[in-house]
């Protein structure tokens, strides 16, 4: 009796329905939740410009002596920074011309998976792998093989497309112009 009528008593103060209450918790947690998600998926592009700006400074003051140094620094970065839920890199195999390939938690081998687009495998071992080409204009700069584990939102190639195209294509060709330029100086100071 007590119990109906504390619930009768909460109808009464709060001019609510009992339907309403939990109705309107559950509401209150989906908005949550959602507001989370859309949060974090918004917020990425601004975390990646920020984060991956160190990377484009050291371009800029031509502070890498090798491709291999960019590479290794580049792909440690993709690996770190892409591990959110549906978007969790956790390795991969990168090539960018004039380098030494590079792996990380990968035994894939990154030639079965070329393509001139981004696309995504699904492996045996149930982890998935997304392909990325790496081009500038007509000039193919070399590729990466994404190593996913668990779901991978439709929406993580959309993104991997736009680091390709707004950070990673254009460093990458001014790191292999000035690593080039600087070898040719460095082998003509020898000479002389």
């Amino acid at each position: 009796m007590w119990s109906m009528c504390s619930w009768y008593g909460i109808e009464l103060l709060m001019g609510a329905n009992i339907w309403q209450i939990p109705a309107s918790i559950v509401g209150t947690l989906i908005a949550v939740i959602s507001g989370i998600y859309f949060y974090t998926i918004l917020s990425i592009p601004y975390k990646l410009s920020r984060k991956f700006d160190k990377i484009k400074d050291k371009v800029a003051l031509e502070e890498y002596t090798s491709c291999d140094d960019f590479q290794k620094e580049v792909a440690n970065f993709i690996i770190d920074f892409f591990n959110y839920p549906g978007a969790n890199v956790i390795g991969g195999n990168f090539h960018f011309n004039n380098c030494k390939s590079y792996i990380r938690n990968s035994g894939e081998d990154i030639k079965k998976f070329r393509s001139d687009t981004i696309t995504k495998f699904k492996l045996k071992s149930g982890k998935s792998a997304v392909y990325v080409p790496i081009k500038i204009a007509n000039h193919n700069l070399g590729d990466m093989l994404l190593i996913m584990e668990g779901q991978t939102l439709p929406l993580f190639k959309g993104m991997i497309a736009d680091f390709e195209n707004y950070f990673l294509d254009d460093q990458l060709y001014h790191v292999l112009n000035s690593v080039s330029r600087n070898g040719n100086k460095n082998k003509k100071n020898k000479g002389a």
